[in-house]
């Protein structure tokens, strides 16, 4: 049956009462209690959904967001349902229209009615990055006993009605703020220092004894330290540095000369660097390969920030099963400084003959192992260009309150991203001039001053509108919006110059938006945004049971939570069409992952471009690791789980929760035959209750069935009890709209059929983050001018961003 398309001629036909079948002049009620209350009413209730108890207050909102289904549904064929009565093209043609111009009355009623003044919190990451824009300081708000954590809605962590502010949140942005301005504004003369750390200090005490046994032996290759997996050892101690306190923190650079050792057809050695949370386990600030080869040892530099006092320490992870069997006998026989004598994997005579073998007789390791040669650290380190953020910044203690309040006022107007008259500052130099009059030194009163512009809502919050209600951003509000939706911080001079020219609004728009997307900032948007879209958070929430998927660990987690990332990254920078995050023939891994993914070996470290061929089953976003383990218990994978994630990431739509006490699904009892999952959940969502939606959510997570729990490929399910040999899995399904696939390869297909939805999705989901709240049907006009904007450029993902950016939405309240 035709659909009814909005056209000019049947919106003359509604409104203007021109001649038409009785059925079609029915008012909205009579509609719906004809075609839509005996599933959605008293008697059932499909989808959660009671049509007869929607507000008919459309100006009042509450339940717009549900006519806007409703209208979708109908114009898709969706409600009624087939196997019911269907109405008229002329009837859908008169209730789609009557019930499109209620809502959007609506919207021009709850416009009208905004609150003059909106106010949306920082993140903690915009936090972190607003004080490095300002004062060029780091500061790390994830620390424990800094910021609080902040709530999350679907992924994202920047939406205003999410981040509330209580009694410790302001307690804790004070301590924030002094900390902050410490760093900025030292009370001790801080010197960079460096301390270099060689093998011999680090394993042998100093390695007199060592050397003295490698002279005798006429051995001239130095002392090297032999670490194997599971290694603990310090990489960093507090008194290295001699005297260090917290006015040290701050940007660090550790250099380390390493080697490898990989036994033929293994896995690199992979090293990382962090504080220890286990006997043989630490949770790495600081994680890379280790490809260089043993007679070619490589220097590996890497720039971390540093909470001081700090004590950090290396551990090695390799993917090859070492014999453990042997249990603390083995680590001490390795570990002991007297054990063994380490210069080289041919010196074999030197190693301790009770430890376990750890080189076969050619010289091959057994297993991965990193040889460490030397570990240097130099900091802090700052910038001329950080510094410079801080240049006349303070007044001369000579300064005369006049100067002060000129001073306050240009660092009040960078903090507060806006200008600010000088009776906004009245209170703080007062609290200046009362700390002067108190005996306090004038640098000391002025961060009183200071501090209070840091605690301000005017610098936590970015604060769009003025008692005078208006519909769009001024510049100033604009340049804001758009600096903290794509650098994730405060506008920088150039954007300020803009706000200030009046050009933001004009013809200025694109040349800054063309400039902020080729700026190296747009790399906080692409990590924050894509972790966030994604909710990649979620990767490693439930981790896989040791004994189930044993060659599962965090380096391979770590991997799996980078690779989207890397791949959105690749997408944005080459601009290329939005498909390819549905299918690709090819994708983003480092070693770890082009080994767990049976892929060839990146070139060249950390994560390369590698192409796929169809029979590496992997592709797009769809069948990453992350987004196949992210949806997993631990122990199994979870296809209902599978299908909401797609919905809500991929087709933007969030399936309603399930009934109160729904049983959950049980494992195979011992004695039945085995059956798979999805044969439970086939059983399970036969419930009259469940059915409707599962039907909708059950496809989108069954055409994976080929992808256990941690996204490795399979034929069959795995059934630990039960009758019978593992069942085959079976990825075929159905689409809502009834198109049928026998596999992910031909889900992935009918996804890019329906390219337009995934592609609206994003927009609003790309405007969901920039604009600090959810859309709502009050914006689809907008969206809609994006959606053709970004189909002019054949869906390019750089173009579909400039586009959000330069939006009417974008520059509206």
């Amino acid at each position: 049956m035709t659909r009814f398309v909005f056209s000019l001629s049947a919106i003359l036909v509604a409104e203007l009462g021109l001649s038409r079948s009785v059925g079609a002049a029915e008012p909205l009620d009579a509609f719906l209690e004809k075609h839509c209350i005996s599933c959605h009413g008293p008697d059932k209730e499909k989808g959660d959904l009671r049509i007869d108890q929607l507000s008919r207050d459309f100006k009042l909102g509450a339940d717009s967001h549900h006519w806007a289904e409703v209208i979708e549904q109908v114009n898709s064929g969706g409600m009624p349902p087939k196997k019911e009565k269907q109405p008229t093209q002329e009837e859908i043609a008169a209730f789609v229209t009557n019930l499109d111009s209620k809502i959007k009355a609506g919207r021009a009623g709850r416009m009208a009615a905004r609150p003059a003044v909106a106010h949306y919190r920082m993140s903690r990451k915009e936090y972190q990055n607003t004080v490095y824009d300002l004062l060029g300081v780091r500061y790390d708000p994830s620390k424990p006993g800094e910021l609080n954590e902040d709530t999350l809605w679907h992924g994202f962590e920047r939406l205003g009605s999410e981040l509330s502010l209580s009694p410790s949140h302001v307690d804790r942005y004070y301590r924030a703020a002094e900390l902050v301005l410490d760093r900025a504004f030292p009370t001790l003369s801080v010197e960079t220092r460096k301390v270099r750390k060689t093998a011999a200090e680090l394993r042998y005490g100093g390695g007199e004894a060592q050397q003295e046994a490698l002279d005798r032996l006429g051995i001239k290759r130095p002392l090297r330290f032999l670490m194997f997996p599971g290694t603990i050892q310090n990489a960093l101690s507090t008194n290295w540095f001699g005297k260090t306190g917290p006015e040290h923190s701050g940007l660090y650079r550790m250099r380390v000369q390493a080697s490898g050792v990989r036994p033929p057809g293994g896995q690199p050695a992979h090293l990382s660097i962090g504080t220890r949370t286990g006997e043989e386990t630490v949770d790495g600030i600081i994680d890379f390969d280790i490809t260089a080869a043993e007679d070619k040892p490589q220097v590996y530099e890497f720039d971390v920030m540093l909470e001081m006092p700090a004590t950090l320490y290396f551990c090695v992870v390799a993917t090859d099963v070492v014999d453990r069997r042997s249990g603390a006998a083995f680590r001490n026989a390795l570990s002991s400084r007297g054990g063994y004598i380490f210069t080289h994997s041919s010196e074999t005579l030197l190693l301790n003959p009770n430890a376990p073998q750890m080189f076969d007789d050619k010289g091959n390791g057994i297993f991965s192992t990193v040889l460490l040669d030397w570990i240097e650290w130099e900091g802090p380190l700052e910038t001329d260009a950080e510094k410079s953020l801080r240049n006349d910044l303070v007044p001369s203690d000579d300064a005369t309150p006049e100067v002060v309040a000129q001073h306050l006022q240009r660092f009040a107007e960078r903090a507060w991203r806006r200008p600010v008259q000088k009776e906004e500052l009245d209170g703080y130099l007062k609290s200046y001039l009362a700390e002067r009059e108190a005996g306090e030194k004038p640098v000391e009163a002025y961060r009183v001053a200071m501090l209070g512009v840091l605690t301000s809502r005017n610098f936590l919050y970015l604060v769009e509108g003025d008692p005078m209600a208006r519909e769009r951003l001024n510049d100033w509000e604009l340049a804001s919006r758009l600096s903290y939706f794509l650098w994730s911080s405060m506008p920088d001079d150039a954007l300020f110059s803009a706000a200030k020219g009046g050009t933001l609004n004009g013809g200025g728009l694109k040349q800054e938006v063309d400039r902020m997307l080729t700026d190296s900032r747009i790399n906080r948007f692409i990590d924050d945004f894509s972790r966030q879209w994604m909710q990649l958070h979620r990767v490693g929430m439930f981790p896989p049971d040791k004994k189930l998927y044993p060659n599962y660990d965090r380096w391979l987690e770590m991997s799996m939570r980078e690779e989207p990332v890397e791949f959105f990254r690749e997408m944005l920078t080459k601009n290329l069409p939005m498909e390819g995050f549905l299918d690709s023939d090819w994708t983003m891994v480092n070693t770890r992952l082009s080994d767990f993914y049976g892929l060839p070996e990146p070139k060249a470290d950390g994560f390369q471009r590698v192409s796929l061929k169809p029979e590496d089953r992997r592709g797009g976003l769809l069948t990453m690791g992350a987004a196949l383990g992210l949806t997993s218990d631990g122990t199994r994978h979870r296809p209902v789980h599978r299908g909401v994630w797609l919905s809500e990431v991929i087709l933007g739509k969030t399936p309603p929760p399930p009934p109160a006490n729904v049983p959950a699904i049980e494992p195979n009892p011992p004695k039945s035959p085995k059956a798979t999952l999805r044969d439970k959940l086939e059983a399970h969502a036969s419930d009259a209750n469940c059915a409707s939606c599962h039907a909708k959510i059950d496809p989108l997570g069954l055409a994976w069935e080929n992808y256990d729990a941690i996204g490795q490929w399979r034929t069959h399910e795995k059934i630990p009890a039960g009758v019978g040999a593992d069942p085959q899995v079976d990825p075929s399904g159905q689409m809502p709209d009834g198109r049928s696939f026998k596999d992910s390869t031909e889900f992935k297909r009918l996804l890019i059929e329906d390219r337009d939805k995934f592609v609206r999705a994003f927009i609003e989901h790309l405007c969901t983050y920039g604009l600090r709240r959810v859309m709502t049907v009050d914006d689809q006009d907008d969206l809609n001018a994006i959606e053709a904007e970004a189909k002019k450029n054949q869906y390019g993902v750089k173009d579909i961003i400039r586009a959000v950016a330069m939006s009417e939405l974008m520059r509206k309240r």
